[in-house]
């Protein structure tokens, strides 16, 4: 049996997948209209590292999930 906070990680995880996905689709295609619009994707994109990274320590130091 999957743990509840296990199922939850993956789907935070996928989720981030998704969202990153958008934001690099969004700066790759040319559509960014300025550079005040690309320095914003580029945080959410700093911020979706950030978060992927904090739950796969987090997943990491608790081998029982």
């Amino acid at each position: 049996m999957v743990s509840p906070m296990l199922e939850f990680a993956e789907s935070v995880m996928n989720e981030i997948r998704v969202l990153r996905g958008d934001a690099e689709r969004h700066i790759l295609d040319g559509s960014v209209k300025s550079m005040e619009q690309y320095r914003h994707l580029m945080g959410r994109l700093e911020g979706y590292t950030f978060v992927e990274q904090a739950v796969r320590q987090l997943l990491s130091k608790n081998p029982n999930l």
